[in-house]
Order: C-alpha cells, then structure tokens, then sequence
C-alpha cells in the first residue's frame, strides 16, 4: 500500500494495512490489520506445516535446511512461536480490527517451501484442496491446529483477534469451519470472537446473503475473485492479459458482496493488490457504503 494508492480513493475510507507488505512502513491512517498466515509462512518459516509429520520422508538436505531455521525448538512451538511474534509486533495502537486470515495458498505455493514434496501433486491447483477443503481434510489436520495456536496464543495475550475464512465455497463450508473452530477452543461469539469470510470465489459472492448468518463480515479478494471469475491463472503466462479485475464480472460481484454486508449490517473488507493502478476499481469503491479497503502493492 502507498499514500498514493491511499489518495485514489473516496476520502471516507477507511484505509487497512497487509502483513506481510513490501512497504517499509504501515500507513499513518491505517484503521485495521490484515494477516495473511500464507505469506507469512512462506516469508518467515520457509518450511511445510506438516513437516513434522513426515521427518523419516525428508531428503537429509531438506533436515539440514529444517535443523537451521528450528534450532533446538520444536517444529510446532517454532512454528507457533514465529508467526505469533510476527503478527505480535506488527500491530499498531492505531489499529482498531486485526484480522488474521487462515492459509489460503494453493498445492503449488506449498511446494515451493522446505519439505514440499509432501503435497499431492494437482492438475489444477488454483482450483484445488485450499481453504475450508484443506483444512477439513486429514492430512492437513495438523496444520490447521497450529493456526488455531497461534490465534488462541494472541487471544490470551488480550489482543482481540478476528479469524478469517478462506474458500468458504458454499453453506456446508460455512457450517464445518464454524464447527472445527469451535473443537480447536475458538468457538464463535466467546469472548467476542468474529469470524468473517472471504469471498474467493463466484459461489462466496452469490450466497453472501446466506453465508452472512453464520459469519461476522467479509471479505473480497479481488485477486482470487478475477482468476476464479473469469477463469484465469494469475500464474500463466500466457493468459497474463486476460487477468483483469477491472472486468465487468469482477465489478458487479464486488458490488453484490459490499451491498449483501450493508444489508446484514457486517463489515465489507476489501483487498485489491494495485488498486492505485486500477481506476474502475476505484470508481466503484467510491459508490459502495462503509467499506474498509485494503491496497496492497
């Protein structure tokens, strides 16, 4: 996000930062904190989350890379400890909603981290086991526990920790997520505790209005909502072009998700990387009602 991008939109906006960010400082009016524990595992830890699970299959290059960055930690308190600490340090007294997003990251980003080779390999990860799917699925219980830690850990330090949900894709997600956090000690509405939702896909949008009674809010990731709309790999190359969120598509579910969170009288949090470069998407953020917008680079 940049005081610039800041400037391309409605003044009344109420204005977010992103960790992790390339910004080399938060910005000054920033109301909220956006965590995404994807890239702060990809940036801070560096290995699978369910690297524990899977030693005796690790290549002794990849126990030598995981022996440097855990130490004599644990695996799981190492993990807990450095994304708690991170997201600890990162909040600001400014900072009036914190939210931290649960894992939204696809097969193919998880490959990339030390201990990779543990995913399944997937035809088409963008539309793959993410979110609510992986999650609930048995080989990434134990990745999902340790979000859930370092939430509680926050939480019991009296820092009012918002959860969001990735790829909530129908009703059933809603209700399962709701469920399994709830066994995880989070249950919605204790203590305070808000769950919101993210709007990745076509579905999150066209069933806000009912998704909204089982969360506290939402939000739209403009980048996963335009490669899921119009059916586009930010990733492949060659269809570079195609990928726009300034399309129609795009525009008329991001105004059909803000107007079902104003109807339900919920929050409406909206991500857009590059917004500054994004003139429609300004446009149309300026005719939406009470949305807290977040601009990353």
């Amino acid at each position: 996000m940049t005081h610039t991008a800041q400037g391309t939109i409605p003044a009344n906006t109420l204005m977010g930062d992103v960790l992790p960010s390339p910004q080399s400082s938060p910005l000054e009016s920033a109301t909220h904190l956006f965590v995404s524990l994807s890239d702060l595992v990809q940036e801070s830890i560096f290995y699978h989350p369910e690297i524990g699970q899977h030693l005796d299959s690790l290549s002794e290059a990849d126990k030598s890379s995981l022996k440097a960055i855990v130490g004599e930690q644990s695996i799981d308190d190492h993990f807990v400890s450095t994304l708690v600490s991170r997201i600890e340090s990162s909040i600001l007294p400014q900072h009036k909603q914190v939210r931290v997003c649960l894992s939204d990251a696809d097969s193919y980003a998880y490959t990339a981290l030390i201990g990779g080779a543990i995913e399944k390999p997937e035809v088409n990860p963008v539309i793959g086991v993410r979110g609510v799917s992986r999650f609930a699925s048995v080989e990434h219980t134990h990745s999902f526990e340790l979000e859930c830690q370092v939430i509680k850990q926050l939480r019991d330090k009296g820092i009012d920790i918002e959860i969001v949900v990735p790829f909530v894709r129908a009703l059933s997600d809603a209700a399962m997520i709701i469920d399994r956090l709830a066994v995880q000690g989070l249950p919605r509405g204790l203590g305070g505790l808000k769950v919101l939702y993210c709007c990745d896909a076509p579905s999150s949008v066209l069933l806000a209005d009912k998704l909204l009674q089982y969360f506290d809010g939402l939000v739209v990731n403009t980048g996963n909502l335009t490669q899921l709309t119009l059916g586009v790999d930010i990733h492949n190359q060659a269809l570079e072009a195609l990928f726009n969120p300034e399309h129609e598509a795009v525009l008329m579910l991001l105004s059909q998700a803000a107007k079902a969170a104003v109807h339900a009288n919920k929050p409406c949090v909206v991500y857009c990387q590059n917004l500054a470069h994004y003139p429609k998407m300004q446009e149309t953020l300026a005719d939406l009602e009470s949305v807290q917008v977040l601009a990353g680079m």
